[in-house]
C-alpha cells in the first residue's frame, strides 16, 4: 500500500492507526531512501521544524506546512535506524514532575491455550444449504458466522437463516456481495462493527483472534474468489470455518465439512496474500459487547481481572453515588444497559429486544426519552436515572404529536379524523420498529397511503368477485395456483398486495397467516407492517431521505400514476410533519 503524505498531513490527528500509518510511511522511506532518515539530513531537520525552511508559504500553504511540522514532530521521534532512536536536534525539553502511577489494566480473558493456539467457538454455517445462490454466497455467510458468534440469531422470526436474510438485506439495499466496503457496511447496519483493512498483515489477525474476535479473510481459492472465516490458529496453520467446505491444492471438496479445519501458513500467504497485501475484515460485536468467553472461562472466574469502575452498575448506583456516565462509558456496562432497555420498553421509547447491547435503536431511545424531559442527550446522568424510575409515561411518546398534528395529517391527506386516530399510531411503531422512521419517510409512507387509499384506510381493491376472477385467476406469476385464489387474495391493505405469493411473502415477513385469513390484511397493524416491509425492501426510505420523491412514487406504483395527487401532498406534508 502507498500512504499519501498529503493525507497524513492533512487528517493527522495522533489516532493508533494513524501513528500506525506513519510508521509505516518511515519503512517505505527507508526502502527507497535510507539516506533522507539520516540524523544529519536535511529532510529530517526540516520535517522537524518548519521553521528552518527557507521557502516561504502563502497563506493557504502556511496552515498544511503548520500541520506538516506537528505531524514532523510525531514522525521524527519515531524515527529508528540501526537500532537507535533518531536523536533530536534542540535541548530536550526540561523534566515534568513525575506522574501518579496509574494502575495497570485488566488483565485479558485468556483465549490462548496452554499449547499457544486460539480456537474461537464461531458456529459453523454451509453456504451450500442456502436458499439464495448457494454456490456464491460465501460472503454473506461468512458474515452470518461472525454475527452468530456475537448473539446474532442464526433463523430469523420468519424461520429464514440468518446468511438467506442477509443476501436478501444486501440484495434490497444495492449492496454488492463482493465489495468489502460493502460486506463491512452490512455489519454495520446490523449494529456490528467492521474494521476493513485491504493490507493487513497476519501478525495482527493473530493479535485480534487472542482477543476472541475472529476475522473474515478474501482470498484466490477459486478462480473467481472465495471468503472464509478465521477462528483462530495452531503449530499447523490457520483454524478456518470454510462455508464451501474443505480446500485442497486440488480443489474443493463440498461433501467435506469446512468446520475448524487447518488451512497452512504458506498456503494462506499463497491464496489471501502476503503482509500489506492482504484483505482482513476485523468483525467486533455490538459498541459495548464483549467477545463470548473460552471454552472452560466463567464470569465468576474472570470477574476481578476485569473489573472496573462502571462494573454492574444499576440506575439506583447512579442516583446514589450521583454518577454521570457519557453514553460511551455507559455502553460498557451490559447490565445497566439493560435495565435501561427494560424501562425505554415498559415506556413504549424502544422498539428492540432488551439485551443489554448498545447499538442505534437504544441510542435513539435515550435521547429520545432525554429530549421529553429536557435532559442532556449525551450522558445517563442521575436526572436520567431518577426520571426513567419514577415516570410512568413519557410525554408525546403515547401519541403521535411529536410527529405530526392527527387533525392536520386528517386534513392534508383528505381523511377521516377517527382513521388518523386509528391507523397513525401502529404505522409510526412499524416504521420505527424497522429502523427508518424519520421525516422524509413518514411523508412517503403518508402520501403514499393518501394516495392509494384516498384516505387513511386499508381497503379491498375496487371491483367484484367476477373482476377478480377475470384479472387474477390461475395467474402464475402471482403464486394463483389453486381454484379460487384469484378472489381470494384480491388486492387488500394500504397498498393493495394482490396474489397468493404476496400473501404467503408478507405473511411470513409479519409471522401472521395471512394466506388462511388474507382479511388481516387490512387490520391496523397487519396493514401498516405491510407497507413498511414493502418500503424496506424496495429501499423507498433511502429514496424519500434522498429526497427523490419520483422515485418513491415510482418504487410504490412501478411508474407515475397518481403523481398529480401524490406530489401536492408531499409538498403540504413536508413543512407539516416534525423530526421527532
Amino acid at each position: 500500500m502507498s500512504i499519501s503524505l498529503v493525507n497524513v498531513v492533512k487528517y493527522y490527528k495522533d489516532e493508533p492507526h494513524q501513528v500506525k500509518a506513519l510508521k509505516r510511511l518511515q519503512a517505505q522511506i527507508e526502502a527507497v531512501r535510507p539516506d533522507l532518515l539520516a540524523d544529519n539530513s536535511e529532510f529530517i531537520r526540516i520535517w522537524r521544524n518548519q521553521s528552518q525552511a527557507t521557502a516561504k508559504a502563502t497563506t493557504a500553504q502556511g496552515q498544511l506546512t503548520q500541520q506538516m511540522s506537528n505531524v514532523g514532530q510525531r514522525f521524527a521521534s519515531q524515527v529508528v535506524y540501526a537500532g537507535v532512536a533518531a536523536k533530536p536536534t534542540a535541548p530536550p525539553p526540561p523534566p515534568k514532575p513525575a506522574a501518579e502511577p496509574t494502575p495497570a489494566p485488566p488483565a485479558p480473558v485468556g483465549y490462548v491455550r496452554p499449547d499457544g493456539s486460539v480456537r474461537l467457538k464461531v458456529p459453523f454455517f454451509t453456504q451450500l444449504d442456502n436458499s439464495n445462490n448457494p454456490h456464491g454466497s460465501c460472503n454473506v455467510t461468512s458474515v452470518a458466522m461472525c454475527m452468530a458468534y456475537f448473539g446474532h440469531p442464526s433463523i430469523n422470526g420468519s424461520g429464514v437463516q440468518l446468511e438467506d436474510e442477509l443476501y436478501q438485506f444486501m440484495l434490497d439495499r444495492g449492496l454488492s456481495r463482493h465489495s468489502p466496503t460493502d460486506l463491512a457496511q452490512l455489519l454495520q447496519l446490523y449494529g456490528y462493527q467492521d474494521d476493513f483493512q485491504p493490507d493487513a498483515k497476519w501478525q495482527e489477525v493473530k493479535a485480534w483472534l487472542q482477543q476472541g474476535k475472529p476475522c473474515i479473510v478474501h482470498g484466490w481459492f477459486t478462480a473467481s474468489g472465495h471468503i472464509v472465516t478465521i477462528i483462530g490458529y495452531c503449530d499447523r496453520g490457520w483454524l478456518i470455518n470454510d462455508p464451501y467446505g474443505k480446500w485442497t491444492a486440488n480443489g474443493y471438496d463440498t461433501n467435506s465439512s469446512g468446520a475448524g479445519i487447518v488451512y497452512g501458513y504458506q498456503d494462506m500467504k499463497d491464496i489471501c496474500g502476503t503482509d500489506g497485501d492482504l484483505w482482513i475484515h476485523y468483525v467486533d460485536g455490538k459498541p459495548g459487547q464483549s467477545p463470548p468467553l473460552p471454552d472452560g472461562t466463567t464470569l465468576a472466574a474472570t470477574a476481578s481481572s476485569q473489573s472496573s469502575p462502571t462494573a454492574e452498575l444499576k440506575l439506583q448506583d447512579l442516583l446514589t453515588n450521583n454518577q454521570t456516565l457519557t453514553l460511551t462509558q455507559a455502553a460498557k456496562n451490559r447490565a445497566l444497559i439493560k435495565q435501561i432497555q427494560v424501562r425505554l420498553r415498559a415506556l413504549k421509547v424502544l422498539h428492540d429486544k432488551a439485551d443489554g447491547l448498545y447499538g442505534p435503536n437504544t441510542k435513539n431511545a435515550i435521547e429520545r426519552f432525554a429530549r421529553a424531559f429536557e435532559l442532556p442527550l449525551d450522558q445517563i446522568s442521575p436526572s436520567f436515572a431518577k426520571k426513567l424510575i419514577e415516570v410512568q409515561e413519557v410525554p408525546l411518546m403515547n401519541d403521535t404529536s411529536r410527529w405530526i398534528d392527527v387533525q392536520t395529517a386528517a386534513e392534508l391527506m383528505g381523511a377521516k379524523l377517527s382513521d388518523v386516530e386509528t391507523y397513525l399510531p401502529p404505522l409510526i411503531e412499524k416504521l420505527e420498529a424497522r429502523g427508518i422512521l424519520n421525516q422524509p419517510t413518514l411523508v412517503a409512507a403518508l402520501a403514499t397511503i393518501s394516495v392509494e387509499t384516498a384516505g387513511f384506510q386499508p381497503i379491498n381493491e375496487w371491483g367484484g368477485n367476477s373482476y377478480f376472477h377475470e384479472m387474477y385467476e390461475g395467474r402464475s406469476d402471482l403464486g394463483n395456483t389453486q381454484p379460487g385464489d384469484g378472489v381470494r387474495f384480491h388486492g387488500r391493505g394500504f397498498i393493495q398486495i394482490t396474489g397468493r405469493a404476496n400473501y404467503q411473502h408478507y405473511g411470513d415477513k409479519l409471522g401472521v397467516s395471512l394466506v388462511d385469513n388474507p382479511e388481516l390484511a387490512l387490520d391496523p397493524d397487519v396493514a401498516a407492517g405491510i407497507l413498511v416491509e414493502y418500503f424496506w425492501e424496495r429501499s423507498v426510505d433511502q429514496r424519500a431521505l434522498a429526497q427523490d420523491w419520483q422515485g418513491v412514487r415510482r418504487a410504490v406504483n412501478g411508474g407515475l400514476n397518481g403523481w398529480d395527487h401524490f406530489w401536492p401532498v408531499v409538498q403540504k406534508l413536508l413543512p407539516a410533519v416534525n423530526s421527532g
